[in-house]
């Protein structure tokens, strides 16, 4: 809990380097709750569908409409209070996460541009499939790869953002100025 609050702290701070710990426990914490707060949510549009019609003769217009109609569930309203209070926040982590492993904090573009490709790649129609499947596995290699990244272990020593979080330095510099 005390990475999460420490992501608070430095609510909207773009600058400096984010430990895998504080990017992983923020992300966690923020699943958590969303989860909760989602279920929450969805349990009475559940229950109301159920009561409506049994699973067969229900039809996605209708579970839409019951969606629609469980707007001022307290539950979503916190849900999207809790949305964009973490999302500088979120970012900002995300962007320090970058830092530490040594890449630009515009690396973090990359996840959106994957979903405008994503959302293209759904707005075309089944003769483009070719070009969808494309843009889906750039996609999910773009995807992939952010991930690898912030599962990336700090960049040792200090670099242009600032000095290592974990206060390591760089084991070979150690090396040198020991005494023979």
């Amino acid at each position: 809990m005390k990475w999460f609050i420490k992501c608070f702290k430095q609510y909207a701070d773009f600058e400096g380097r984010a430990r895998r710990k504080e990017y992983w426990w923020f992300w966690l914490i923020y699943l958590i709750v969303s989860v909760v707060l989602i279920i929450g949510w969805m349990v009475p549009i559940v229950n109301m569908a159920a009561a409506s019609a049994s699973a067969d003769e229900l039809d996605e217009m209708e579970f839409y409409g019951l969606m629609l109609d469980n707007l001022a569930n307290p539950f979503l309203i916190i849900w999207l209070l809790f949305y964009l209070a973490t999302l500088i926040p979120g970012i900002a982590v995300s962007v320090r996460r970058l830092h530490d492993i040594g890449k630009s904090g515009w690396w973090y573009l990359l996840p959106l541009g994957t979903s405008l490709l994503n959302s293209v790649a759904e707005l075309l129609d089944e003769s483009h499939i070719g070009l969808t499947l494309i843009l889906m596995l750039i996609s999910l290699g773009a995807g992939i790869l952010f991930l690898v990244w912030m599962f990336t272990d700090s960049q040792y020593g200090p670099n242009q953002w600032g000095p290592n979080p974990k206060g390591e330095s760089n084991p070979t510099e150690e090396q040198n100025t020991l005494e023979p």
